[in-house]
């Protein structure tokens, strides 16, 4: 327990102080945590915050009115990181479905002490993800980038534990449902789900959001997922 606390204060601390509510249809949008500008951000259709991908066009001026430059930004976030700047993903597993496996696995048992291995850390997203990727271009500051995984993460972590444990069928089999995306070196996968038999049918469990392959090994991009509320 004091592990999946531990990684909850990680993944979901921010969850604290904030309301969700209901829009006029009844779909319940997490609300724009304290800090980040409402417009490097957009919901998704069933309520979950994620990046905007076109927020320099939809806020002119945005970089005119910055403090810092894209540039500046990505070096004073790099300058967080502790020890030496990352070359390659370390630990994950060396296909999508071995790291898929690996993590309902450890899901269904609750055992979140191992999944910090699974998952991109904050170095890697700095130095290896984020530079490469679209965000930056498109007005993203990497600090927002990041903290928006790590406040979904949290959400994500406790409904992918609790359909887990309600569910702790064997997989039959991994996939993920969009055709991957190269990213500089790297390679985007998801959302990406395990099969499971529930009830005597198959059913597609979709635990989590974003998956990255670099060099060979695949870990997953935050604990996001396309997981309901229920």
């Amino acid at each position: 327990m004091r592990a999946l606390a531990a990684l909850l204060v990680i993944f979901s601390a921010a969850c604290a102080g904030e309301t969700e509510t209901a829009d006029a249809d009844g779909i319940v949008r997490q609300p724009i945590p304290r800090g980040i500008n409402p417009a490097m951000v957009e919901w998704r259709s069933d309520g979950l915050l994620i990046p905007s991908q076109d927020s320099l066009r939809k806020t002119p001026g945005y970089v005119i009115d910055s403090v810092f430059t894209p540039e500046e930004n990505l070096r004073r976030f790099q300058s967080t990181v502790i020890g030496a700047p990352p070359t390659r993903l370390s630990g994950g597993a060396r296909s999508t479905d071995d790291l898929l496996r690996q993590y309902w696995a450890l899901l269904s048992t609750a055992d979140t002490l191992n999944m910090s291995p699974l998952v991109v850390s904050r170095a890697e997203y700095a130095f290896l993800y984020f530079p490469e990727s679209e965000e930056g271009p498109n007005g993203m500051p990497p600090h927002i980038g990041w903290e928006l995984i790590v406040r979904q993460s949290g959400r994500g972590l406790f409904r992918a534990l609790v359909i887990a444990q309600r569910e702790p069928s064997p997989v039959l089999r991994t996939e993920c449902s969009d055709t991957p995306r190269k990213v500089g070196k790297s390679t985007i996968y998801g959302p990406c789900g395990v099969v499971i038999m529930r009830n005597g049918v198959e059913e597609t469990i979709w635990v989590a959001k974003t998956l990255i392959e670099r060099d060979g090994i695949h870990k997953l991009m935050g604990l996001q997922n396309e997981l309901g509320a229920s």
